[in-house]
C-alpha cells in the first residue's frame, strides 16, 4: 500500500509535491500556533469579564454603604426630631408638665378654658413609646377647633388626637371638649431589643 502511495507521489511533479508539503508544514503549524495561542485567549477573557463584574460590584458596595450612611443619618435626624420636640424627656411627670404648660399657654391664646390634663396607660407601637393623656376644655365651637388645628405648631408633629367628643355646655354658646391625645417618643435600645 506504501509503495502505490509513493508511486503516485513520483508520478506528481516536483514543485507541486513541495508545495503541498509546505502547505501541510504550514497548516499544522497554524494549528499548533492556535492551539497555543487559543487558551491564553480565552483566559485574558475571563480575566477581562471578571475585572468588570468585580469593578461592578466594588461600584455596587459602595453605593450601598453610602446609602447606608444616609439611611443611618436620616434615622438618627428623626430620633432627634423626635425626641427634640415638646422636650419629650425619660420621665413620664416632666413630659407631663410640659404638655400642661404647652397646652395651658396655647389654651389662653385661644380664649379657650382647660379644665384637666389626666395621663393615660403608655404602650410601645413598633419602634415609639405611645403617651396618651385626656384633656378636657371649654369654650366657643370656632376657637376650640382653631385650637385643635394649632397641635402640630403648639406641640410638634409627633402628636396624634386618638379621640374627641364635643357636647354643648350649659352656658349656651360655648362647647365642652374632650380629646385623647397621644406623644410617641422613640423606645430605648433595651426596650425595643425585648
Amino acid at each position: 500500500m506504501m509503495n502505490k502511495v509513493y508511486q503516485a507521489l513520483g508520478k506528481l511533479d516536483s514543485r507541486m509535491l513541495t508545495g503541498l508539503m509546505l502547505f501541510l508544514i504550514g497548516l499544522m503549524v497554524f494549528e499548533g500556533w492556535m492551539l497555543v495561542l487559543r487558551k491564553p485567549y480565552t483566559e485574558l477573557r475571563q480575566v477581562i469579564s471578571t475585572r468588570a463584574s468585580l469593578s461592578s460590584s466594588l461600584n455596587q458596595s459602595a453605593n450601598q454603604s453610602s446609602e447606608m450612611n444616609t439611611v443611618a443619618n436620616e434615622l438618627k435626624q428623626l430620633s432627634d426630631t423626635l425626641s427634640g420636640e415638646l422636650h419629650l424627656s425619660a420621665t413620664d411627670d416632666k413630659m407631663a408638665a410640659t404638655l400642661m404648660e404647652s397646652l395651658d399657654h396655647s389654651a389662653r391664646q385661644h380664649s379657650i378654658t382647660l379644665f384637666s390634663v389626666k395621663p393615660l396607660a403608655t404602650k410601645p407601637v413598633s419602634v415609639f413609646e405611645e403617651v396618651s393623656f385626656e384633656v378636657s376644655a371649654k369654650g366657643q365651637y370656632l376657637q376650640l377647633a382653631r385650637w385643635m388645628l394649632d397641635f402640630s405648631n403648639t406641640l410638634g408633629s409627633n402628636v396624634a388626637v386618638t379621640e374627641f367628643d364635643m357636647k354643648a355646655a350649659e352656658e349656651g354658646k360655648q362647647v365642652m371638649l374632650t380629646l385623647n391625645i397621644a406623644l410617641y417618643r422613640p423606645l430605648k435600645h433595651a426596650e425595643v431589643v425585648q
